[in-house]
């Protein structure tokens, strides 16, 4: 166990064995499939994890409660999936690029750090755990100095004229520079065209947001041009392009914490 931070009966860490990591997969599966309408296959189904080939290569924060752990199984109750680009180039590239075309983005924006596959628990959602997950983050960035953060931000459901004034308020107020923008892939993008041109509200739309979205929007979050259709996972997915420089100092001050001793990983 890498221990990072500890808060009450919640602990932050890497999660470094086989039985951590089967505990994130199993939460990811009851948000994602139980509670989020996605759609398993039968492996996925009888195993009751979700996983997929990213997780060997990936590295995984995971928030663990202490007071619901028992027989040595800890009790997941928040996670995050974190790629570093120097481990991807050599698996055959990010989770994002089978839904977003990421040519359009400048090497000069620095390494990328691919975020994903977030999620924590119902009984969990008032603030804490996700704020330990962000800490984790900001540790690894300290460490690191990644230039870039990336990532695939779900809107619910697949229909599009639902979340149309979404779409459309995120490119007009927070479309990715060219440079830094991402671009839907032909084969999977949703037509979108024109946004809901008729009872459209700024603030409206704003505020339908998931909460997610509304916090990597907060800590400087632009998108990438596009949606794409992810029929698995019932939802509508916009690419999140975070570059490191834009996060604001307050938010810098409240999650960054003295990097821990680490062991090395690949």
């Amino acid at each position: 166990m890498t221990l990072i931070a500890q808060v009450n009966e919640l602990e932050l860490r890497w999660a470094q064995e086989a039985r951590e990591l089967a505990a994130a997969q199993a939460l990811r599966y009851q948000v994602f499939y139980e509670e989020m309408g996605a759609v398993p296959d039968a492996g996925a189904r009888l195993e009751r994890r979700d996983r997929d080939a990213f997780d060997a290569i990936a590295r995984h924060l995971i928030v663990v409660d202490r007071s619901r752990s028992t027989g040595g199984t800890p009790a997941v109750v928040g996670c995050y999936r974190l790629l570093r680009e120097s481990v991807a180039r050599r698996h055959g590239g990010f989770y994002t690029a089978t839904e977003f075309d990421l040519g359009g983005l400048s090497s000069e924006a620095g390494e990328v750090l691919e975020l994903g596959r977030s999620c924590v628990h119902a009984d969990y959602r008032g603030g804490a755990v996700m704020q330990l997950l962000w800490r984790g983050i900001a540790e690894y960035q300290a460490r690191h100095r990644f230039g870039l953060m990336i990532g695939c931000a779900s809107l619910p459901g697949r229909d599009v004229a639902r979340v149309a004034r979404q779409v459309r308020y995120l490119h007009e107020r927070h479309l990715a520079p060219l440079g830094l923008r991402p671009c839907a892939r032909s084969s999977r993008r949703v037509a979108h065209e024109p946004f809901a041109a008729a009872a459209y509200d700024p603030s409206v739309a704003f505020r339908r947001l998931p909460p997610l979205m509304k916090g990597y929007l907060r800590l400087g979050a632009m998108i990438g041009e596009g949606a794409v259709l992810d029929e698995q996972f019932n939802t509508i997915d916009l690419c999140i392009v975070l570059p490191t420089d834009r996060i604001e100092a307050r938010y810098r001050r409240h999650y960054a914490v003295q990097p821990a001793r680490e062991p090395a990983f690949a």
